[in-house]
């Protein structure tokens, strides 16, 4: 009994020890840096009216912290630093220094969702409480409303659109799908969630059910692709600019034809790859048409209404090729030879880089040595950007030639069409020339013809270019102390060609100086935003009147060093 005794008050003693040094462990105050309290605020406006938006979705750091706005469109998240929030103390600062970095997301239905982000630089102070504020404009959804009236139907043909936008890619005009929309009973189709910019709406090819239902060997009839307004040139269709927070309006009318079967032999064609076909009015280039290829026959087969047409086949991979063909459609079934595929050519590239920075000399020279020629066949890149509209063409690049030290590489199978030359120098230098038979690919589009040969491209990259280094005043006030937090912004420099050819983008750091280095000489113009441009970049073409009067002119030679200051520009590229 005694032995159990003293057992039980050994296990007690252990017990209670356990409970002491928990509570001691608990009770252990929180480093200096958790006890830190930060304070996120703001407001949520209307893009447009610069009102609240009351009862917007405010999310910080994806879904950690969420809340609504009150009525006057106001949010303020308080957090206790402790290892979220991407608190950090910098490392040897007397200060205790702290960045954070946040994203604080909004969204409403009716509006675009909206995202900011910054890094914010806290140097605490004796309250250990910073606060900051971010305001964030919610763009107001635009509606696109069509209504497609079909003669001679009591609303039971159901028409399927389609609604492309205009975008700028690489400098070249391009219109994306953006959406899709099949027509009620009364006509009406409806795109929402659209944002700002000018589109073209069309109705998609489809057969009429009705004539499908019919006995064998019947007339089939259905409905051909229309452009708004009632058009079937794709570039002749009207463009519709559509406003944030507005309606736009569209009339389409379709027709009813009879469709006839087509079906189109082909020689050449190439085994085991996958064959692509577009086909279009003849010379009007334009979506929303449709015939397929049958691989086991090789042969092109659908149904089309009377017309001329152009069917264009084409084939990735190696070796590639692509077939082109004419033909006609009069009131009756078409069968023929139709399409003849035709190898891809390939496009040898050489590369002339005159680097003197190291060595006093041209970098050509040294090809027997294997550092050299791996730092030059790694240094650049080099692709081809299709400026057609058409299926065909297609980005490609260049792939160096093994042995050739980074002097020579090739571009395979490349589809017929028309193409702008991108090089890009990844660092240290610039592209000064591109030339191909005599012809300047800088300011011209590189033809790529139907079975022709193209003649090398010759390229030549430089290492004395220009620097421009500059500051950016920001009237926002995402550049004040706040209670002890100082908050940076992010801004977006354009550096954009006074002709278009070419641009670069970069981002200010957190002390508001940006850089450009090995700048071609030429003219250009500066300009500084708070939100990156969708229509502006690299290649996007002469930036806008409305914005030149905003922006600054430089010219630059060879070696030279620019310093400049820019003002942020409040509004968009468009």
């Amino acid at each position: 009994m005694r032995k159990i005794m003293l057992l039980w008050l050994r296990l007690s003693r252990s017990y209670f020890l356990c409970l002491f040094v928990a509570a001691a462990v608990m009770s252990v105050p929180l480093r200096a840096q958790d006890e830190h309290l930060i304070t996120f605020r703001g407001q949520v406006l209307n893009s447009v009216t610069k009102e609240p938006v009351p009862h917007a979705l405010v999310t910080l750091m994806g879904q950690q912290y969420a809340m609504f706005t009150d009525d006057q469109g106001r949010y303020e998240f308080q957090i206790h630093a402790g290892g979220k929030m991407g608190l950090v103390v910098a490392r040897g600062s007397p200060s205790g220094s702290v960045f954070i970095n946040r994203l604080v997301t909004a969204r409403k239905p009716g509006y675009l969702d909206s995202q900011r982000t910054a890094r914010s630089a806290t140097r605490p102070r004796s309250t250990r409480e910073t606060s900051s504020d971010m305001t964030i404009y919610l763009v107001p959804e635009a509606l696109l409303v069509g209504h497609v009236d079909v003669p001679g139907s009591e609303g039971e043909v159901r028409i399927d659109c389609e609604l492309y936008r205009r975008e700028m890619h690489g400098g070249r005009q391009v219109w994306s799908t953006s959406g899709s929309s099949t027509t009620w009973g009364n006509g009406e189709c409806r795109f929402s969630d659209l944002s700002e910019g000018t589109y073209k709406l069309i109705t998609r090819e489809q057969m009429d059910r009705d004539s499908l239902a019919q006995v064998p060997g019947g007339p089939l009839f259905g409905y051909p692709p229309v452009y708004y307004p009632n058009t079937t040139d794709f570039s002749a269709a009207g463009d519709i600019a559509v406003k944030a927070g507005q309606t736009a309006q569209v009339n389409v009318t379709v027709a009813r034809h009879a469709y006839f079967p087509v079906r189109l032999g082909t020689r050449n064609a190439p085994l085991g790859l996958p064959v692509t076909l577009t086909v279009w009015p003849m010379g009007h280039w334009g979506p929303g048409w449709s015939l397929g290829y049958n691989p086991a026959e090789q042969t092109i087969e659908g149904m089309l209404p009377s017309g001329n047409y152009t069917v264009e086949a084409y084939s990735r991979g190696e070796p590639g090729a692509t077939g082109i063909a004419n033909f006609s459609v009069k009131g009756a079934p078409v069968e023929g030879p139709g399409l003849i595929f035709v190898p891809n050519p390939s496009i040898t590239v050489t590369v002339r880089q005159e680097f003197y920075a190291n060595r006093g000399t041209s970098d050509n020279g040294d090809a027997s040595n294997p550092r050299v020629a791996a730092r030059r066949a790694g240094n650049i890149h080099i692709a081809l950007s299709a400026l057609d509209e058409s299926g065909a063409p297609q980005d490609v690049q260049a792939q160096p030639v093994e042995g050739s030290q980074g002097r020579e590489y090739t571009i395979p199978s490349v589809c017929p069409g028309r193409y702008r030359v991108d090089v890009s120098v990844a660092s240290g230098g610039y592209t000064a020339a591109i030339e191909s038979g005599g012809k300047d690919l800088m300011n011209q589009p590189l033809v790529v013809p139907l079975g022709g040969a193209v003649p090398p491209i010759e390229i030549t990259t430089r290492d004395d270019g220009a620097e421009v280094d500059g500051t950016v005043t920001d009237s926002s006030s995402d550049g004040a102390s706040v209670s002890g937090m100082q908050t940076v912004s992010q801004h977006f420099i354009y550096l954009v060609p006074a002709n278009g050819a070419q641009g670069q983008m970069t981002v200010v750091a957190e002390n508001g100086n940006f850089s450009f280095t090995q700048i071609p000489p030429g003219d250009y113009f500066l300009v500084a935003f708070a939100e990156q441009q969708e229509d502006l970049g690299n290649g996007s073409g002469p930036l806008p009147p409305e914005l030149q009067d905003k922006a600054q002119a430089v010219h630059l030679e060879e070696g030279q060093k620019v310093n400049v200051t820019l003002h942020q520009v409040d509004g968009g590229a468009e």
